[in-house]
């Protein structure tokens, strides 16, 4: 299992780089907001920001990996510094794409924008970005600055694929455009489901624990652990193959699209 996890991470790592740099590069030739602020989210968030966290967890997987104090609490400030840059541009991404004309998006980008910055300052001057089983709220505040976008993200897809699929009824759109904002939908969602998976184990273990919540219990904590791990090798392999046919979609999955669209049956 720890292989396939491993595996699943580093597809998703490389994957990040490669989708970050070709956006930065569509940006520079001539590209617009879009390609800048996804650009940053990919390089940021999912590469600069999970490499930190993924030696953290890593340490403590394996107590001969163990890391001083010091470094634990400046790797995980550079990951959560950099998932707060890379939401950045996910919130940026999403309003001048799907909603560049409303105001209530421009407001919702401006309370994100504000929970990243208060959640951010917050846990560096309350936990100091401590490894802890239960942080401040500081920490929550940012991790839903970090998170909420995602959802966004999604449901916006979502909605953009059902009336590009209403068009397609009519041949009035392109199947394979159709499709990529439906794979972008289920990319977004998995994004979301495995940054959820944290609080949601963490609460999971405070309803076991119980009274002895204060502690890390191995024994209350591993099957907890196991299926966090289990969930979100699942997302990740979701993310890794609906980011790959979004941006690197292969002929023969293009034919499929093309060849089973209702424009063609109708």
């Amino acid at each position: 299992m720890q292989v396939v996890s491993g595996l699943v991470v580093l597809l998703n790592l490389a994957l990040a780089l490669v989708v970050g740099i070709r956006l930065l590069r569509r940006w520079s030739r001539g590209g617009g907001v879009p390609e800048r602020s996804l650009g940053i989210y990919f390089l940021a968030s999912a590469f600069l920001g999970t490499v930190p966290q993924i030696i953290v967890y890593g340490s403590l997987a394996d107590p001969s990996w163990s890391l001083p104090d010091l470094l634990i609490r400046v790797l995980l400030c550079m990951a959560i510094f950099g998932m707060a840059v890379g939401a950045v541009g996910v919130y940026i991404f999403t309003w001048s794409t799907f909603r560049p004309n409303q105001h209530w998006a421009g407001a919702a980008v401006g309370a994100g924008f504000g929970a990243l910055a208060f959640g951010f300052l917050s846990e560096a001057m309350d936990d100091g970005f401590a490894l802890a089983l239960f942080p401040g709220p500081g920490h929550w505040l940012g991790w839903a600055g970090r998170t909420l976008p995602m959802l966004w993200l999604s449901i916006e897809s979502f909605r953009y694929y059902a009336l590009l699929r209403r068009r397609l009824r009519l041949g009035l759109a392109d199947p394979v455009l159709t499709n990529r904002f439906l794979l972008w939908g289920i990319w977004a969602a998995a994004v979301f489901l495995n940054l959820s998976a944290d609080p949601v184990a963490r609460v999971a273990y405070a309803v076991s624990a119980g009274t002895g919540v204060g502690e890390l219990v191995a024994e209350t904590a591993t099957p907890i652990i196991l299926v966090t791990i289990l969930v979100t090798m699942a997302l990740g392999a979701v993310s890794v193959v609906t980011l790959f046919l979004t941006f690197f979609a292969t002929r023969s999955y293009r034919r499929w699209i093309e060849a089973s669209s209702p424009s063609r049956s109708a």
